[in-house]
C-alpha cells in the first residue's frame, strides 16, 4: 500500500470559524506547484480523501480536478482527529491502494509518526500543501516506511 499524506494549502483567517477557512491565492498556486512537479506519481493514486474542513477540502479538489478521482469526504480527518483511527479506516482498503490523504496538522504529523515510529511522540513538522509518501504491506504502527516527501 502507498498513502501520499497532505497537509491543505496556505489558508486565510478571514473566515466566520476555522472550518470556514479557505486556500489563499498562494495556498492554491503551492498546491498546484507540488502537484505539477510530481504529477507522475501522483497519477498512481486510486483514492482521495478529506477532511470536512473548507481548506483541506479545496486542496482535495486540485489533486482531484487534475488526477480525475473522486473525493470521499471523511469527517475523522479533523485537525484533532485521532491517527489510529485512520489505520483502522486504511485497512478496509484493498492492500494494493494508492490512498492520498488531505488533512490538517496535528493529525498528518501525528499519522505519518504513527506508522513510521510506532509512536505520536515526534511528529513529522509539515510545511502547508507538503505531501510525505509512506509505503507500508500492512498499515499499523511502526510499518510504515518514508518514501517521499513532495515539498511546497
Amino acid at each position: 500500500m502507498r498513502l501520499f499524506i497532505a497537509r491543505h494549502g496556505e489558508a486565510s483567517f478571514d473566515a466566520p470559524s476555522d472550518r470556514d477557512r479557505s486556500l489563499t491565492p498562494n495556498g492554491h498556486e503551492v498546491t498546484k506547484g507540488v502537484l505539477e512537479r510530481n504529477v507522475e506519481e501522483l497519477r498512481k493514486i486510486d483514492i482521495i480523501w478529506s477532511s470536512d474542513l473548507r481548506r483541506a477540502q479545496e486542496t482535495a479538489a486540485i489533486y482531484s480536478d487534475e488526477l480525475k478521482v473522486a473525493v470521499d469526504i471523511k469527517r475523522f480527518l479533523t485537525p484533532d482527529g485521532d491517527p489510529k483511527r485512520i489505520i483502522k479506516e486504511i485497512n478496509a482498503l484493498d492492500n494494493e491502494t494508492q490512498l492520498l490523504i488531505v488533512s490538517h496538522q496535528p493529525l498528518v504529523g501525528e499519522f505519518v509518526s504513527l506508522l513510521c515510529e510506532g509512536h505520536v511522540y515526534k511528529a513529522h513538522p509539515y510545511n502547508t500543501s507538503e505531501i510525505v509518501v509512506i509505503e507500508c504491506e500492512i498499515p499499523e504502527p511502526g510499518l510504515g516506511r518514508q518514501i517521499g516527501n513532495f515539498l511546497p
